[in-house]
């Protein structure tokens, strides 16, 4: 599907939706300053044109002064002022390592008040640490819940650095997921097994935005 844009007018009015074509006329005409706030069919905020790589060599002397001024920005927040699409594909995926940590953590939690429904997104890990626990009783149950706290604080890190640009927090959060996967895979839960392989996939997304990004730097 071809990527258009809107374009919020000093106005308050918004225009379009237009083809990168028909920026590049408006901005070859003045009609498209680099402080416009512009919106892609594939994001769901507004940022300044100037931030779009694509717009940058059509705004010629301006987008060269703006790149100028870029150094006062460090690391991967420069790259993200740029390309804030791309930025927003990698801070989706790490918001994942969150999804996983939080439901996990009530399930474990639901499973220690003796319920039996469950979130199908939870680790596979942290189920079995409640499966033997409901064997043993309340102080297991107790040493249980613990161990589900640490595995899923770990899950909450990997979300923090992840967020932060950091690729290694993608790769390793990944492989643990995945061998988490396996885990559910050898009890035939199919159901689970899809929501693994979902989510990989949008850690996958997320990680290769990042990489994007620090690449730019």
């Amino acid at each position: 599907m071809e990527i258009t844009y809107m374009v919020r007018g000093a106005d308050g009015k918004q225009y379009g939706p237009v083809s990168l074509e028909q920026l590049d006329n408006w901005i070859r005409e003045g009609r498209l300053p680099t402080q416009a706030q512009v919106r892609r069919s594939d994001m769901e905020y507004w940022a300044a044109a100037a931030d779009f790589q694509e717009l940058q060599p059509l705004f010629g002397a301006n987008s060269s002064a703006n790149n100028a001024a870029a150094p006062a920005v460090q690391g991967g927040a420069l790259a993200a002022q740029r390309d804030p699409a791309t930025a927003a594909q990698m801070k989706s995926g790490a918001s994942w390592f969150y999804w996983i940590a939080g439901l996990s953590l009530i399930n474990s939690v639901v499973a220690f008040t003796g319920s039996s429904w469950r979130f199908m997104l939870g680790l596979g890990i942290t189920q079995i640490f409640d499966g033997f626990a409901a064997n043993i009783g309340t102080g297991g149950k107790a040493v249980a819940l613990g161990l589900d706290v640490l595995v899923t604080g770990v899950f909450i890190l990997f979300g923090i650095f992840a967020y932060k640009g950091h690729t290694w927090a993608f790769i390793t959060g990944m492989v643990l997921f995945t061998l988490d996967g396996l885990l559910i895979l050898l009890f035939k839960d199919w159901l689970g097994v899809a929501f693994h392989a979902f989510v990989l996939f949008c850690l996958f997304r997320g990680m290769v935005a990042c990489r994007q990004l620090n690449t730019h730097n």
